[in-house]
């Protein structure tokens, strides 16, 4: 029992068509796999950058500082911790320097307090002695 002739033309064109959209999906897979290889993992301390706020890059740099290599413990992980959460949390700066106190590694910040004086603000000590001189 020979094949219809317009039986084999119809399964030719559907094997050809189904080589071309195999052909296609691999083209895109070996695409997106070569987009996602120079995508580089951030370090650790990138990671704990990107959710410092409010002075909270200060004191990391003033924690490298004084302790490099428990700092760098911290760091890594508070960047494990973070990725947990997918990184919907913020630092500020207060807290990281609470964190650091509470595990033993004191260090100095330098801090200022400014005080408004005539729509813009001075040092404090800058406006006391205003106050002195005046």
């Amino acid at each position: 029992m020979d094949e219809d002739p317009e039986l084999k033309l119809i399964n030719a064109r559907k094997l050809a068509e189904l080589r071309k959209r195999a052909e296609r999906a691999s083209v895109a897979s070996s695409l997106a796999a070569a987009a996602a290889v120079p995508k580089l993992q951030k370090s650790p301390k990138e990671i704990v950058l990107e959710a410092l706020y409010d002075r909270g890059d200060e004191v990391l740099q003033a924690a490298y500082d004084a302790y490099p290599r428990q700092t760098e413990v911290v760091v890594e992980q508070l960047a494990r911790l973070l990725k947990q959460t997918g990184g919907r949390e913020k630092i500020s700066g207060g807290e990281l320097f609470a964190l650091f106190r509470n595990l033993g590694l004191r260090f100095s910040m330098k801090t200022t307090i400014k005080v408004q004086d005539k729509g813009r603000f001075v040092d404090l000590k800058d406006k006391l002695k205003m106050d002195m001189e005046g």
